[in-house]
């Protein structure tokens, strides 16, 4: 069978920010305490495709209050066939997160921008290591 991976659609499936303090950020020096999560769900979709989501959770402090909380959910439909079982799994919690990271980022910079926040460059991810260290706690 011939291999075959396509990326069908990428697309922000959810979204939430929330800037709890309001205004009274502002006043005080920004000194950030930012914590951020990241899991990777999929499941399979009619046609033969899957769906991916890269789910980016970040709260940043400051001054003791909670500045900002934000919830990107960066989705994609990829056409993933021909592979095996583990190279399926090396493409949906590897390679997609991959690919949608770069769109998750965007989101996460333009919320922060609307909302007049400094910009949060978030690190890059590798997802292979990720993936690696999940094998080997199997």
């Amino acid at each position: 069978m011939t291999q075959q991976f396509v990326i069908r659609q990428i697309y922000l499936k959810d979204m939430s920010y929330q800037a709890p303090t309001g205004a009274a950020i502002f006043t005080h020096e920004w000194a950030p305490q930012v914590k951020v999560d990241m899991k990777v769900t999929h499941e399979a979709i009619a046609g033969g495709l899957t769906e991916v989501v890269l789910t980016i959770s970040i709260v940043t402090k400051s001054a003791g209050s909670t500045a900002y909380m934000i919830e990107i959910m960066q989705a994609g439909v990829f056409q993933i066939s021909g592979y095996s079982a583990d190279q399926v799994e090396r493409i949906v919690l590897a390679k997609c997160p991959t690919i949608l990271l770069p769109y998750a980022r965007e989101t996460v910079d333009t919320v922060l921008m609307k909302g007049r926040f400094p910009a949060l460059i978030l690190d890059p991810i590798d997802f292979e290591a990720n993936l690696a260290a999940l094998k080997k706690s199997r």
